[in-house]
């Protein structure tokens, strides 16, 4: 079509072109607001915002003179794939790369609703220092099923800063910083276990906002298959997947319960900058098992599986149409189904995951097929736990080839 023809065919085709351009406005939003896109200027959006409360004396915390006084936090960039999250951007501290995170804004009155409570002139009442311990214990117990010693308590009900308040109304506004914050899964479980080297380290506070250190995602799917399949490429395969295997035996084995992954993707895995210790990222998707159990047997009315299940924590819907089983599937059934193996359709291999390439044997081909689907239902989503002997089988499997390949790293 000329394109100065353009002008005369959406005035005679209005209706088409306002659909169009409707349609396109809604793909972006969309895209944006799922964090498939994004821009900069949303970051800096959200920095200002931030620092304006800095400013009014209500977003305290130990990054708030760094991102707003000093301009030490720098080179902000926003960072895509971040559902659930109202902002995710990457910046430069001096030296070290940083990534910020907040939650999806709540109005006030939610956001506190917990915390206290407004008599009828609006004054607000607080909790007293022994009540809010008790709430941040229920908290814990409530997401994460653990009971935490006084001193842990302590630590938890204070911001990272370099000082203890004890001034009554900077002790309240710290508690209004903090409560938002020990509400985030992630936050609470970073605190929790800082001393574990499996998930990102926490480095500070400002507002709602935390920031993580800053871990390279491993690539995605598409870029994985977008490789040559040489020996080399073959050969960095194998040690990721050993490595995803020896974190998930840490998940599972160096916590007070086991920890289950609920959202997999490869992206979710990644690598500090020159480290070689694979940690996970999406900490809004783990779970301890009671947990997880908790949240697919809820006895809520369902008409098929799939309407208990928890993301890749799947359960199932009873004969009498209620959720009451827990997860029935584990982190390395899920691991080999979306990772390993890649996407099937009945039982097909549509897109090769990590370990399907022309290097790989038909012995682990059999093996990865029975850790995906373990129960070789090839009709519906698989539903079963992969056992230890195939995971310890899977383990030697790879660890074997991994050497055998080394030499081409």
């Amino acid at each position: 079509m000329n394109v100065r023809r353009l002008p005369g065919f959406m005035y005679n085709y209005k209706l088409a072109t306002v659909l169009l351009l409707s349609g396109l406005f809604l793909v972006v939003y969309l895209l944006l607001y799922w964090g498939v896109m994004c821009t900069n200027l949303e970051a800096w959006r959200h920095v200002s915002i931030v620092c304006s409360q800095h400013r009014d004396g209500t977003a305290m915390g130990i990054l708030c003179e760094p991102l707003c006084a000093e301009k030490g936090i720098h080179s902000l960039a926003c960072e895509t794939l971040h559902a659930g999250k109202e902002a995710v951007f990457s910046a430069h501290w001096e030296a070290t790369r940083l990534v910020f995170k907040a939650s999806r804004i709540k109005t006030s009155s939610k956001q506190f609703e917990s915390l206290y409570w407004v008599d009828a002139t609006g004054f607000r009442h607080f909790p007293s220092e022994e009540d809010f311990i008790a709430m941040i214990k229920d908290l814990v117990i409530t997401k994460l099923n653990v009971s935490l010693a006084r001193h842990q308590l302590e630590r938890l009900a204070r911001l990272r800063t370099h000082r203890i308040e004890t001034e009554e109304m900077r002790r309240r506004l710290e508690m209004e910083n903090l409560w938002p914050l020990l509400e985030e899964n992630e936050y609470l479980m970073m605190i929790l276990y800082e001393d574990r080297d499996v998930f990102p380290q926490l480095i500070g506070t400002c507002g709602t906002f935390y920031a993580v250190e800053y871990v390279r995602p491993i690539e995605t799917p598409t870029t994985v298959l977008a490789l040559s399949d040489s020996k080399p490429e073959w050969a960095k395969r194998l040690k990721l997947a050993v490595m995803i295997l020896n974190l998930l035996e840490e998940l599972e084995t160096e916590f007070p319960e086991p920890l289950y992954l609920c959202d997999v993707k490869i992206n979710h895995f990644g690598l500090p900058l020159g480290g070689q210790k694979l940690k996970f990222l999406d900490l809004d998707a783990i779970f301890p098992k009671s947990i997880i159990d908790r949240i697919t047997a809820d006895g809520k009315n369902c008409e098929k599986h799939e309407d208990c299940d928890y993301f890749d924590c799947r359960s199932v819907c009873s004969k009498n149409k209620r959720c009451e089983s827990p997860v029935l599937n584990n982190n390395l059934q899920i691991i080999c189904e979306k990772i390993f193996l890649g996407w099937t359709l009945s039982g097909t291999i549509i897109i090769p995951g990590l370990l399907m390439s022309e290097h790989t044997t038909s012995t682990l081909a059999v093996l990865l097929r029975q850790c995906a689907n373990p129960d070789s239902d090839t009709t519906h989503i698989p539903r079963a736990a992969a056992t230890n002997s195939l995971k310890k089988r899977l383990y030697n499997m790879l660890s074997e080839m991994e050497q055998e390949y080394a030499a081409f790293m």
